[in-house]
C-alpha cells in the first residue's frame, strides 16, 4: 500500500488480531447483556438471564444436540421448571453473512415457543434484516450496538408491535411485523 492509497481504505489498515476481534465480540455480549437482559426485575421476577461468553454457562437442548446461544433467558416457574423464554445473538463486522445465518441464526431462531434477538454492530443492520428475510428467519428484534464517547449505545432497528406478538399465530405476525 502506498502512501497515497492507504488513506482510501482505512479499514485495510486496522485489521484486528482474532485475539482482539474475540475479545471485542465477548465485551460487546457482556455490555448488551448487561444493558438489555438484566433479570430478574422487580416487574418479571422469573426471568434468569445467562451470559454464554467468554464460557458457556448454559445451553439449550434442541433434539439431540446442544445449542449455545450468546445470550440466554429462562423463566423458572413456581414449579420449579425452567422454560426458555429469549435467545439473543451478538455479532461483529466479519460474522453479519448467510453462512453465519445458516450455521447459527436459523438453527437459534426455530427453537420453539421463544423469541429471537439479532445484535449487529452499527451499520450492518440492514444487512441482516436482508439475509434473515432471504432465509427466511424469525427474528423478534434486530438491534444494532457501537461503542460512543459516552459509553456502550444499543438501537432498535425493527420490533414488532406488540410484546405479545411471539405468542400470535404465525400469519397475524408476519401482519405485524416490521418491514
Amino acid at each position: 500500500m502506498t502512501m497515497d492509497t492507504r488513506w482510501e481504505d482505512i479499514d485495510s489498515l486496522l485489521d484486528r488480531t482474532e485475539r482482539t476481534k474475540s475479545e471485542g465480540l465477548v465485551k460487546a455480549i457482556q455490555e448488551i447483556a448487561a444493558a438489555r437482559f438484566e433479570f430478574p426485575t422487580a416487574e418479571l421476577p422469573a426471568l434468569r438471564a445467562h451470559v454464554n461468553a467468554p464460557s458457556v454457562t448454559m445451553a439449550v437442548q434442541v433434539g439431540d444436540e446442544q445449542i449455545a446461544p450468546d445470550i440466554v433467558v429462562v423463566e423458572k416457574i413456581s414449579t420449579g421448571e425452567t422454560h426458555l423464554a429469549m435467545t439473543a445473538v451478538v455479532e461483529d463486522k466479519d460474522s453479519v453473512t448467510e453462512a453465519e445465518a445458516k450455521r447459527s441464526w436459523a438453527r437459534i431462531a426455530s427453537i420453539p415457543n421463544q423469541i429471537f434477538y439479532l445484535y449487529v454492530p452499527v451499520g450492518y443492520g440492514v444487512a441482516a434484516k436482508q439475509i434473515c428475510k432471504k432465509m427466511k428467519i424469525r427474528v423478534g428484534g434486530y438491534r444494532t450496538y457501537r461503542w460512543t464517547p459516552r459509553g456502550f449505545e444499543v438501537n432498535d432497528v425493527s420490533e414488532p408491535m406488540s410484546g405479545l406478538s411471539p405468542l400470535m399465530p404465525p400469519a397475524v405476525q408476519r401482519f405485524l411485523a416490521t418491514p
